[in-house]
C-alpha cells in the first residue's frame, strides 16, 4: 500500500471518505480544535504525506486545523461545506484530511470532516471517531494529559516493506502465482451478457429478508463450524454459478489486513480487495461452505494489494483499471454504527452530500448482506445500463435460498 501511494496509486477523487452533520446545542469550538489536534498527534498517518515517488514524510505536528466559517442560511452552509470538503486531495498537497464547522447561530452548526481513503479505512474511521469524542470530553473538562501513540503507521509501513522483501513476501508470491494458475487473472467477470447501453444509471435492488435471517445464518455457520461470512459468501458464489453457468465464477471481497503485531488500533489504509472462488467440483451446501471457508482463510492469510505486488514481482495478479464483476460485503451492524456520535451537549442530524467525481462502479455489482437485529436485507447496487436487471434479481434470489434455507 505504501508503494502504491508513493507512485501515485489511489490518488483519485473518488477515494474521499467524509461525514457531515448538523449539530444543535452548545458546541465548544476551542475544545473541538484541541480534540482534533490530539487526534492528529496520536495517529501519525494524519501527519503523513508523500514528497516524491521514493519518499514518505511524517510531520511532527498536525497538517490540518478546524476551519470556522459562517452562513446566513442552511442552504448557504451546505454549499460552503460542499465546496470546502469538495476540493480533491493531492499527493503533493499538505496532508489528506480536512475539517470545518459552519456556524448558523448560537446553537446551530454544520460539522464536516473528510479524509482521503489513502490514510483510512472503516476500522481506522471508527478509531478516529472514538478518539474524537474522548478528546473532546477531555478538553471540556480541562484535561491536558499526554497523548500515547503506540500504534504508529510509519512503523507498520517499514515492517511490511522489510517482510515483503524476505520469506514472508516469497510465500505470498508463491500462493498468488498458484491461485492465478488455477483461476486465471483476477478480477473475475460476472458473465451475464452485460453490455453498455447508455450512460451510467445506478440501480438498487433490495430484498427484505426474514426477521430471523441473522440467527439462521449463525445457526448454519455453527453447524458447519465456519464463519457467518463463509455462509453468505457461499450463497453468492453458488448463485453466481447457477446464474452464469460458469464453474469458475468468482467474486471480490474486502480484507482488513491488521495482521502484523500491534496494528489492531493503527489508523491507515489496511483494507484491500481480494478474489474468492468456489472449487471446480459441485458439492452439497455443507461441503461448499467448508470449501469457501478454507479458501477464505488462505486468501486472507496471504492477502496483499495485488496490483502493486504483481508489479514488484513482474506477475499479472490483477488487471490494471479493471473492475471486479461482483463484490460482496457482510454488514452485521447498521451504518449508524460508523457515524461520529454527537459531541457532548449537542444533538446530531446526518447529511448526505454529493461530490463531483465520486466513484461509480460501472461494471461491478456490489452485493451487501445487511444482517442487522431488525430489518435484515440483501441489497445489490449496480449500473442498470450495463447489467441485465433479471440476472441480478436471480442472483439475489439464489443467494438467499442457499444461505437461509440450506442449513435449516
Amino acid at each position: 500500500m505504501e508503494e502504491a501511494r508513493l507512485t501515485g496509486e489511489f490518488a483519485d477523487w473518488h477515494n474521499l471518505n467524509y461525514m457531515v452533520m448538523w449539530l444543535t446545542g452548545d458546541l465548544d469550538i476551542a475544545a473541538l480544535r484541541d480534540a482534533w489536534w490530539r487526534i492528529c498527534r496520536r495517529h501519525d498517518v494524519l501527519r503523513r504525506t508523500y514528497v516524491s515517488a521514493d519518499e514518505a514524510c511524517t510531520y511532527d505536528d498536525a497538517l490540518s486545523d478546524v476551519e470556522l466559517l459562517t452562513a446566513e442560511t442552511d442552504a448557504e452552509a451546505i454549499e460552503l461545506m460542499r465546496r470546502f470538503l469538495g476540493t480533491p486531495f493531492s499527493l503533493d498537497g499538505p496532508g489528506f484530511s480536512r475539517i470545518a464547522v459552519v456556524q448558523r447561530g448560537d446553537r446551530r452548526y454544520l460539522f464536516g470532516l473528510a479524509m482521503d481513503h489513502i490514510i483510512n479505512d472503516v476500522v481506522s474511521w471508527k478509531h478516529i471517531c472514538a478518539d474524537f469524542i474522548d478528546f473532546y470530553d477531555r478538553a471540556l473538562s480541562g484535561d491536558a494529559g499526554g497523548i500515547r501513540n503506540e500504534n504508529r503507521y510509519q512503523s507498520f509501513a517499514s515492517e511490511q516493506r522489510r517482510l515483503f522483501a524476505g520469506t514472508w513476501g516469497k510465500e505470498r508470491r508463491d500462493f498468488w502465482r498458484s491461485y492465478v494458475e488455477e483461476f486465471e487473472t483476477y478480477p473475475p467477470l460476472f458473465a451475464v451478457g452485460a453490455e453498455h447501453t447508455g450512460e451510467y444509471e445506478r440501480r438498487v435492488i433490495t430484498r427484505e429478508l426474514p426477521s430471523d435471517a441473522r440467527s439462521r445464518v449463525q445457526n448454519f455457520s455453527r453447524q458447519s463450524r465456519v464463519t457467518p461470512f463463509a455462509v453468505v459468501t457461499s450463497g453468492v458464489l453458488t448463485a453466481m454459478r447457477e446464474v452464469t453457468g460458469d464453474p469458475l465464477a468468482g467474486i471480490s471481497v474486502n480484507q482488513h489486513g491488521r495482521m502484523l503485531p500491534r496494528t489492531a488500533r493503527t489508523a491507515g489504509l489496511f483494507v484491500q480487495s481480494v478474489p474468492l472462488h468456489l472449487g471446480r467440483q459441485s458439492m452439497g451446501p455443507s461441503e461448499t461452505i467448508q470449501d469457501v471457508f478454507l479458501r477464505t482463510h488462505d486468501v486472507f492469510e496471504y492477502a496483499l494489494p495485488l496490483l502493486v505486488a504483481g508489479r514488484s514481482w513482474d506477475e499479472s495478479l490483477m488487471v490494471p483499471d479493471k473492475e471486479p464483476g461482483l463484490h460482496v460485503r457482510l454488514n452485521e451492524y447498521p451504518p449508524s454504527s460508523e457515524y461520529l456520535p454527537p459531541f457532548t451537549g449537542t444533538e446530531a442530524e446526518y447529511v448526505e452530500l454529493q461530490f463531483p467525481g465520486q466513484k461509480r462502479w460501472l461494471e461491478t455489482v456490489v452485493v451487501m448482506w445487511n444482517l442487522f437485529e431488525t430489518g435484515p436485507q440483501l441489497v445489490a447496487h449496480y449500473n442498470q445500463n450495463y447489467f441485465p436487471d433479471r440476472a441480478v434479481e436471480q442472483l439475489l434470489e439464489a443467494a438467499e435460498r442457499f444461505a437461509l434455507q440450506a442449513g435449516c
